[in-house]
């Protein structure tokens, strides 16, 4: 795999990827990508397993997608990115490493049936985030660019009323609609074996509602993340949950 000067190679152990960069937020995005959140990566490495279903939701250019691939090139991968300029690198990534097995839909996840709403954009440059579905994202500090019409459906709705297939593995990073997206999956979560959930651990009611809904689902929380660096007074942490039916803890 050779890199050409708008593609970033991204090593882990003996293997890469290649991110195709064309600003400083998609350089930055590969070049942290071991140091930024490395509880995600030993989580995937951990838990990709060849029959593997994970989906990434909030995967905006694809870096954990990509590295799920290199793990198992026979797994399922449904990549979510609602956002066109993300996406559109998503795409591009998914084709320079010439992997098969990801799929990537511009789709925001949430509560209901399929629907119609607006993804305020808090920036249109491809890597960025801090972008909310019907509103202002109370994580950004100024307003929307751009408001871009987006389809926006549950988790539930589509495994269930258009056979998507279940996930298997659930990172879920959209930067404040966690919650909406978690509780859109109820039918499904008992299919899932780990979630990954982005968290904002100075919101003391959203980490309870949270706690409440997934331990409710025969989940027991394994690990937080210890991030202090804060977005708008938002602290955002990864938290990592088994599903003690699937995964029975020591």
């Amino acid at each position: 795999m050779t890199a050409n000067s708008h593609e970033y190679p991204v090593a882990v152990d003996d293997q890469q990827f290649l991110v195709r960069c064309i600003n400083d937020v998609e350089r930055g995005r590969a070049a942290s990508f071991l140091s930024k959140e490395p509880e995600t990566v030993r989580w995937l490495k951990a838990e990709m397993v060849p029959a593997t279903v994970f989906w990434d939701v909030g995967a905006n250019v694809g870096l954990f997608s990509l590295y799920a691939a290199i793990l198992q090139p026979t797994a399922q991968i449904l990549a979510f990115e609602p956002a066109a300029h993300n996406y559109a690198s998503l795409c591009d990534n998914i084709v320079i490493n010439g992997f098969t097995n990801i799929v990537p839909f511009s789709v925001a996840l949430g509560q209901g049936n399929l629907a119609f709403d607006e993804l305020h954009l808090s920036k249109v440059e491809a890597g960025s985030s801090i972008h909310h579905v019907g509103a202002k994202s109370p994580w950004a500090e100024s307003e929307p660019v751009f408001r871009q019409p987006c389809v926006k459906v549950s988790i539930d709705s589509m495994v269930l009323d258009h056979d998507f297939p279940p996930p298997t593995l659930l990172k879920i990073d959209v930067d404040g609609l966690e919650l909406g997206i978690l509780d859109g999956a109820r039918t499904v979560l008992n299919q899932v074996k780990s979630v990954l959930v982005e968290l904002d651990a100075n919101d003391p009611s959203e980490i309870s509602a949270a706690t409440n809904l997934l331990e409710q689902a025969g989940f027991r929380l394994t690990e937080t993340s210890r991030r202090e660096k804060t977005i708008n007074r938002k602290l955002p942490r990864n938290h990592i949950w088994m599903n003690a039916a699937l995964r029975p803890l020591d």
